[in-house]
């Protein structure tokens, strides 16, 4: 799913069609399509479009359905300015968005047209109905990470992605390994490729204030995460190497930290970034808690024993769940920062020279694994009723296919001028990109939510948190299997 690969490989393309237009002197049909803000003019003729499309284009005929594909899309977890705009505001984003709009109407006749909504009530409810009255209203939903999701499988409200025609969910623009990882019953309820904006968190850093540190450490932490080296004790240490009491009268959030960030959901990724999953299918085919199973067990009570002791040490700042963090990186008080992605475009409304890395693996023998991230974006899903099934598959394809430029701007806005300056920081977004993963507690979380398994590590690492984590998933383990089994069985029923 590397954006910047199929955009060289569609810059060869076109300059190979493009020579043979000039030798063959070919007046076929030609047609101008909108490439950022320049006009390139691309030969359609039959023998040229043949060969474009054995190289890597989709198994999709140019139609003319003169439709429009409706998209809802749920905003607090997929700004809608990442997914549709209805004119290009000339920026690089923007551009790429619009142009991947024109590209669908001119290839299949679809004009994609999007709903914003704001929160989880205002797409739940609507969805339902829109289905139960087969209404056509919305061909494809973006949904919240996990809000809904349970009640639009268990009641038949959506379509299994591999019986959606058109799409070839083999192809790199679609993500199957997460799609299968949170699938139910051998069925794909849940969608996503590169049409889904990157929502994870990545460790950002301060380049200017970890310059000074350099010396000390054997390898940049850019060679660490190449080398497989950028581990959680790695992470630990390097922020341990600073704290600087600015008033001189101990830890008050006027100092200069190792590492901040909010105890929330930005410690939830560090069990599935070491590599381990609250639930996973056992021998005997069921899904069950598995974070503190005999395989987990020694890794996840290590895992928030060394994020407990570094949320007490003098090192690190991390605001209270569910609430903003008052230390900011952005202001140059830290070395280190759980950062959202979507929250580096801030950053560069400051004065700071940024970069950024994956969270760090467990160990270097993770290194088959490699580097994970928990995704908190949402998920692509199309109902159970669509109104016209075949442009529906069709328009999600090219949709999708179409996103690779999109995919290229948006890492352009979350690093800005460095990009051009440091293309390290584009690489190890693609690591993150293409580490993303998911799990069947936070994806059917909203079935669980009483048993707080999802925020396991954030609540056994407050500060002043006593609860013991062997206790604590005692206490859970038998509701949570519980829930499991009869979400799986809901399903099972499923026609």
């Amino acid at each position: 799913m590397k954006a910047y690969l199929k955009i060289i490989s569609l810059i060869l393309a076109l300059l190979i069609v493009l020579s043979c237009f000039v030798a063959c002197d070919n007046s076929d049909t030609q047609e101008t399509v909108q490439e950022s803000s320049e006009a390139t003019t691309v030969d359609t003729s039959t023998e040229a479009k043949t060969e474009l499309e054995t190289t890597f284009f989709p198994d999709i005929k140019k139609n003319d359905y003169n439709d429009s594909f409706f998209i809802t899309i749920h905003t607090d977890s997929n700004p809608i300015d990442f997914y549709w705009v209805e004119e290009s505001s000339n920026d690089v984003l923007s551009q790429a968005i619009y142009n991947r709009q024109v590209k669908v109407k001119d290839y299949l006749g679809v004009e994609i047209l999007a709903t914003p909504v704001g929160n989880s009530s205002s797409y739940i409810e609507p969805f339902k109905t829109a289905v139960k009255n087969k209404d056509g209203s919305v061909d494809t939903l973006l949904t919240h990470v996990y809000h809904g999701i349970d009640g639009f499988v268990t009641e038949n409200y959506l379509t299994d992605f591999k019986n959606i025609e058109g799409l070839n969910l083999n192809a790199d623009y679609w993500n199957s390994s997460v799609m299968e990882s949170i699938s139910i019953n051998d069925r794909m309820y849940l969608g996503f490729s590169d049409f889904n904006i990157l929502y994870t968190h990545v460790v950002a850093f301060n380049k200017d204030m970890m310059a000074k540190y350099e010396d000390s450490m054997e390898e940049s932490v850019y060679e660490m995460v190449e080398n497989y080296h950028w581990t959680l004790d790695q992470m630990i240490s390097i922020a341990n190497m600073v704290y600087v009491d600015e008033t001189s009268d101990g830890k008050t959030k006027d100092d200069t930290f190792g590492i901040v960030g909010l105890h929330d959901i930005a410690f939830c990724g560090f069990l599935h970034s070491s590599n381990i999953n609250i639930i996973e299918i056992n021998a005997a085919g069921d899904y069950e808690l598995s974070v503190f199973n005999e395989v987990n067990k020694a890794k996840t009570t290590d895992v928030i024993e060394k994020i407990g002791n570094l949320v007490k040490s003098d090192c690190a700042w991390f605001w209270k769940m569910r609430s903003g963090n008052d230390v900011n990186f952005y202001a140059g008080k830290a070395l280190l920062s759980l950062s959202p992605t979507n929250h580096l475009p801030g950053y560069l409304n400051y004065d700071i020279n940024f970069g950024v890395l994956p969270y760090p693996m467990y160990e270097e023998a993770q290194k088959d694994v490699g580097y994970r991230s928990l995704q908190w974006g949402g998920y692509l899903c199309v109902p159970s009723y669509m109104r016209d099934p075949a442009l529906i598959g069709d328009t999600l394809e090219m949709m999708t296919f179409y996103s690779a430029e999109v995919n290229n701007a948006f890492y352009n806005k979350l690093l800005g001028k460095q990009v051009a300056d440091s293309p390290i920081d584009q690489k190890m977004l693609e690591i993150v990109w293409d580490g993303l993963c998911s799990d069947i507690a936070q994806t059917y979380y909203s079935s669980m939510t009483d048993t707080q398994i999802l925020y396991v590590v954030p609540y056994l690492t407050f500060e002043n948190s006593t609860q013991n984590i062997g206790s604590f998933i005692a206490s859970k383990e038998s509701t949570v299997n519980k829930k499991l089994k009869k979400l799986m069985t809901l399903a099972s029923k499923l026609p």
